[in-house]
């Protein structure tokens, strides 16, 4: 049999019905390491009690766990005949008994599980998608051969599946829900907002709307940046969010500078003296805009004299490093508008 090639080969079960492999894989043969030289079951064994990893494509022996004989790699034991896995192949060097319908994509390098009837492979993108994302995904060139940039870990070879946003940029799907439960519903590679976040705003209208500006604000602009559309336009201040006056979004910054009265601004006086508070422009997660309404509510109360409903924050905003340090319930109306979880079927292929 020719190294490189992908073969599946049946194997009756283990004597006496014991299990075979390890945690990770269930297989007849284990690797001898060319970087160390020891003997380990599969790869995450070594590299769970190594300080180095090792490539398993440069793996050039293995050892039979029936007869011990050590050996080149191959399907099937030179002196017993013994089936490494059922499922082999030998250009990943991967043998596994259980089905979890393996399959090797020539594109990606690598084994994946999950069928090859239900991904394919994106030459643009460079990993396998799923099928029903053909022609109908945003492509990123070569976007799996990076990090997760929540956990930082590797993503084209992750055994974990990845979740696609529309924005295109990929993130484990563990670490897209992590960022859900602490109230992070931007990209954190590009801020777009990663679910639809229209029953969100509809929360953040109805709580501007509850929440009038001191009267000496009323007047006053902000140049923003909408990070949804990407389109730049001048709102209306509000220290609760600033609406993108393009596509409807609150996941704006501010850009260029303070707000400014408008009156002044004819004036020509400078807009930096007009509205206290920093200058530069900076991005305002959603936890700490739902913080800033509940401050606001209370400040316009104080300023204004006016009967203003304050905001509710949701706990999971307490423990965001961007949240207040004092936690607020959640209150049943944004409890309702809050994004929900995607369906599972919208992640890649996952690595084998």
């Amino acid at each position: 049999m020719e190294e490189g090639s992908t073969v599946s080969t049946s194997t009756a079960p283990a004597e006496g019905g014991a299990h075979v492999g390890c945690c990770h894989y269930q297989r007849r043969s284990k690797f001898v390491t060319p970087c160390c030289n020891k003997v380990y079951t599969c790869r995450f064994c070594h590299d769970e009690n190594e300080s180095h990893p090792v490539n398993r494509k440069d793996v050039t022996e293995l050892v039979c766990t029936s007869c011990n004989t050590r050996q080149k790699v191959q399907a099937r034991c030179e002196k017993c005949n013994l089936s490494f896995g059922k499922y082999t192949c030998l250009e990943c060097k991967l043998f596994d008994d259980e089905d979890k319908k393996q399959y090797h994509c020539d594109g990606c390098g690598i084994c994946r599980i999950g069928g090859r009837d239900k991904f394919f492979h994106c030459e643009k993108c460079n990993m396998c998608l799923p099928i029903k994302l053909l022609n109908k995904h945003k492509c990123v060139e070569n976007v799996s051969r990076g990090n997760c940039p929540v956990c930082l870990e590797d993503i084209h070879t992750s055994r974990m599946p990845c979740h696609i946003p529309d924005c295109g940029h990929l993130l484990h799907r563990n670490c897209f829900e992590e960022l859900l439960t602490f109230g992070h519903y931007a990209c954190p590679i590009c801020q777009t907002s990663l679910l639809d976040m229209s029953k969100l705003w509809k929360y953040f209208d109805e709580e501007i709307k509850n929440t009038p500006m001191p009267e000496e604000f009323l007047n006053f602009k902000a140049e923003i940046l909408c990070k949804d559309c990407h389109k730049e336009s001048t709102v209306t201040f509000h220290v609760v969010a600033l609406k993108c006056a393009n596509c409807g979004s609150y996941n704006t910054c501010r850009i260029k500078g303070s707000p400014f009265s408008m009156d002044a601004a004819r004036g020509n006086s400078s807009r930096d003296d007009q509205l206290p508070g920093p200058s530069t422009s900076a991005s305002l997660s959603l936890p700490r805009a739902l913080t800033l309404a509940s401050a606001a509510s209370a400040s316009a109360s104080s300023s204004a004299s006016t009967s203003a409903s304050s905001s509710s924050v949701p706990d999971a905003a307490a423990s965001s490093a961007t949240a207040s340090s004092t936690p607020v319930s959640l209150s049943p109306s944004l409890e309702n508008s809050a994004p929900k979880n995607p369906p599972p079927s919208s992640s890649t292929a996952s690595s084998e």
